[in-house]
C-alpha cells in the first residue's frame, strides 16, 4: 500500500511546493511591485515621452540578442526529467559563454547603427554599447537560475529580482533628478541586470568551469531550440512597439505607446508569477493528463479572478490615472491604453497555456503558433499604418493578434489535455465588467485627486469581490476548501 501511495504523495508535495513558490514570489515581489510602481511614476514624471522612446529600442535590441544567444538551454535544464549532472551543467555554461560573447560583440559593434536607423536620428553610440556589458555578464546567471527554478526555489529568485528592482529605481531616479535624461535609464537598466545576476550567483553558488566535451548538449539543443524559437517569435510579435513604432512614428509616439503598454500590464503581476512556476511544475506531471487539465483550469481561473478587477479599475479611470498620477504629458496615450488593456486581459490565456504546452513537450506546436502569431501582428500593423491609423495601428494589431492566438491556443488545449476554460471565466468577467461600469458611472465624479483615485480603485475591487461572491460563491468556496484540505493533508 505504501508503494501505491507514493506517487500521490509526491504529486501532493509538488503541488504544495508550487503553491509555496507562487506565494513566496507573490509576498516578496508584491511589496517590490509597490516600490516599482512608485519608482515608475517618479521616472515618468521626471523624464519625457521622447526619453523613453529612445531607450525602448535600445533595451529591446539588447534583450533580443540575449534570447538569440540562449538557444533555450536554461529551460531545457528545467524541463527534462533526469537531474542534470556536472557534465550537463558545464556544457550548457560553455555553449552559453560562446554565444553570449558573440552577442555582446554584435551589440557593441552594430547596435548603435541599428538604433540610429530605427529612430532616424543620431543617438550617442555608447548608450547602446554599455548594454553589451550586461549581455556578457548574464552568462553567469544561466546555470544557477536554472537549478533554482528546477527545484522550485523561487524565494531565492525573487530575492534576486528585488535586488535588481532596487538598483534600477534608485539609480534611475537619482540620475534623472540629476538631469541625466536618457542616460539615467541606460545606467538603471544595466545596473539592475548586473545586480540581479550577482544575487542569483550568491543564492546558488556554482563554479563556472568551461568544458570541451560538448556532445551532451545535443538533447538540450533539441528541446531548447524549439522552445527558444517560439519565445523569439513571441518577442518579435511584441516588438511592434520597440521596432515598428520608432521607425514609423518617432521617439515621442514610441514613448507614449511604451507608457500605455506599461500601465496596461500592471495587473499581470500574478500572471507573471504563475507562468514562472508553470514550466517546472507541469513538467513534473506531464504524464498525468487529468492533473494537467485540472491544474490548468484552476490556474487560469484564479489568475483571472485576481487580475480582472485591476483591469476594471484601469479601464474605468484611465484618463484620471494619466493626469493625476503620471502627468498630463501622457494623456495622448489614453486611446492606446484602452486597447492595450484588452490585449493585456487576454495575455493570461496565452501566457499560461504556452508554458503548460512546453512543459508537456509540445514545443513544435507552440513554435508554429508563435511564428504565425508574430507574422499576423506585423501584417495587421503595416496594413493599418498604410490606411492612416497612426500609432494606434500598433495597439490594435497587438490586440487583434492576441485574440486570434487565444482562440487557437484554447482549441489546442482542448485537444491536448481536454482544457475547458470558457465557462470558468464568464463569471469573473461579468463581475469585472459590473465593477468597472460602477466605477466609471458612479465613482468617477467623486475622484478629484490622486488619493481619492486610489481609494476609488479599492472600492472597485470591493464591488468586484461582492459581485463575484454573489454569482460564483459555490465554486469559489469549493476550490478554496479543496486547497485547504490538500495543504492540511500534506502538512
Amino acid at each position: 500500500m505504501t508503494g501505491s501511495q507514493a506517487p500521490t504523495t509526491r504529486n501532493d508535495n509538488l503541488s504544495e511546493r508550487a503553491i509555496r513558490g507562487v506565494v513566496s514570489l507573490g509576498i516578496r515581489e508584491g511589496g517590490m511591485k509597490v516600490v516599482a510602481l512608485i519608482g515608475t511614476i517618479a521616472l515618468y514624471r521626471l523624464l519625457t515621452p521622447a526619453d523613453f522612446g529612445v531607450i525602448v529600442p535600445i533595451a529591446f535590441l539588447a534583450g533580443l540578442v540575449k534570447q538569440f544567444a540562449d538557444l533555450g538551454l536554461q529551460p531545457s535544464l528545467i524541463q527534462r526529467g533526469p537531474e542534470p549532472d556536472a557534465r550537463d551543467l558545464r556544457a550548457v555554461f560553455t555553449g552559453q559563454l560562446l554565444l553570449v560573447s558573440v552577442g555582446a560583440a554584435v551589440v557593441f559593434a552594430a547596435g548603435p547603427l541599428l538604433v540610429n536607423v530605427l529612430l532616424n536620428d543620431d543617438i550617442d553610440p555608447w548608450m547602446t554599447r554599455v548594454f553589451s556589458l550586461s549581455i556578457l555578464f548574464s552568462v553567469f546567471r544561466i546555470v544557477p537560475a536554472a537549478l533554482l527554478e528546477r527545484h522550485l526555489r523561487f524565494g531565492r529568485l525573487a530575492a534576486a529580482d528585488i535586488a535588481g528592482t532596487l538598483v534600477y529605481y534608485s539609480v534611475g531616479i537619482g540620475f534623472a533628478i540629476g538631469a541625466a535624461g536618457v542616460w539615467s535609464l541606460v545606467i538603471a537598466h544595466v545596473g539592475a541586470s548586473i545586480a540581479a545576476t550577482l544575487a542569483v550567483v550568491a543564492a546558488c553558488p556554482w563554479r563556472p568551469v568551461p568544458t570541451y566535451r560538448m556532445g551532451v548538449l545535443r538533447p538540450h539543443v533539441n528541446f531548447g531550440a524549439r522552445f527558444q524559437g517560439s519565445r523569439l517569435a513571441l518577442t518579435l510579435k511584441d516588438s511592434l512597439i520597440p521596432l515598428f513604432a520608432p521607425r514609423a512614428f518617432g521617439a515621442t509616439a514610441t514613448g507614449l505607446l511604451s507608457w500605455a503598454n506599461r500601465v496596461s500590464s500592471q495587473p499581470l503581476v500574478m500572471t507573471q508569477l504563475v507562468a514562472r512556476v508553470s514550466l517546472p511544475t507541469f513538467a513534473r506531471i506531464q504524464d498525468a493528463p487529468d492533473k494537467v487539465r485540472r491544474g490548468a483550469e484552476l490556474t487560469l481561473k484564479w489568475n483571472a479572478i485576481v487580475t480582472l478587477p485591476v483591469f476594471a479599475a484601469v479601464m474605468a479611470f484611465g484618463p484620471e490615472i494619466a493626469s493625476l498620477i503620471y502627468g498630463e504629458q501622457w494623456l495622448p496615450a489614453i486611446p492606446a491604453l484602452y486597447v492595450l488593456c484588452i490585449n493585456a486581459a487576454l495575455v493570461p490565456i496565452n501566457g499560461l497555456i504556452t508554458p503548460i504546452l512546453n512543459a508537456i513537450g509540445k514545443t513544435k506546436i507552440v513554435l508554429a503558433v508563435a511564428a504565425v502569431w508574430a507574422v499576423v501582428a506585423w501584417v495587421i500593423a503595416a496594413v493599418l499604418m498604410t490606411a492612416g491609423a497612426g500609432f494606434m495601428s500598433v495597439p490594435i494589431a497587438l490586440t487583434a493578434s492576441q485574440a486570434l492566438a487565444a482562440l487557437v491556443l484554447l482549441a489546442i488545449g482542448r485537444r491536448e489535455f481536454d482544457l475547458r476554460l470558457v465557462h470558468q471565466l464568464l463569471r469573473p468577467l461579468a463581475a469585472a465588467v459590473g465593477a468597472g461600469v460602477f466605477g466609471r458611472l458612479v465613482l468617477l465624479p467623486l475622484l478629484t485627486d490622486a488619493v481619492l483615485l486610489i481609494q476609488g480603485g479599492v472600492v472597485v475591487f470591493l464591488v468586484y469581490v461582492g459581485l463575484l461572491y454573489v454569482i460564483d460563491r459555490h465554486a469559489v468556496r469549493a476550490e478554496l476548501g479543496a486547497l485547504r484540505q490538500r495543504r492540511a493533508s500534506v502538512g
